[in-house]
């Protein structure tokens, strides 16, 4: 509900949300906010739907992605971790970045177009009925 009244086209705000999902299928934590600004500015999106569209990547969601976009960037690499330690640290993020944070990011970068095509024909769909059942319903109360 708070998508749609944003002020902006159909297209602003979809396209905005839709890079703010998008982003937060990349292992680039801490710049999601960032990238999600600098690619709705690219495409002429909303700012604020691409800040709430990071929403899409939270504690509960980011374990998902990250086995997602994990699996499909060992798939195309063919870089395999024989044994994958359930305890992350930093020594291990600083010593095993190529077998680790590189599949991710090629996984993050195939997925990411996918889920900003879906995410934006879902909200796009969503606001334009919304916004067409509060003209309905503005019109009939005159």
């Amino acid at each position: 509900m708070r998508l749609a009244r944003l002020s902006g086209s159909n297209y602003a705000i979809s396209s905005g949300f839709a890079c703010g999902a998008m982003v937060s299928f990349t292992p680039l934590l801490g710049f999601h906010f960032i990238l999600a600004i600098i690619f709705a500015y690219l495409i002429r999106g909303n700012f604020i739907a691409a800040l709430i569209g990071t929403v899409v990547g939270n504690p509960i969601t980011f374990p998902f992605i990250w086995g997602l976009i994990y699996k499909i960037g060992t798939y195309v690499t063919n870089i395999k971790i024989e044994k994958i330690n359930h305890e992350i640290n930093f020594d291990m993020i600083v010593n095993q970045t190529y077998e680790i944070f590189f599949p991710m990011l090629i996984g993050g970068a195939i997925t990411a177009p996918l889920v900003w095509i879906i995410t934006y024909f879902v909200i796009y769909s969503f606001i334009t009925s919304f916004k067409r059942r509060k003209n309905k319903k503005n019109k009939r109360l005159f």
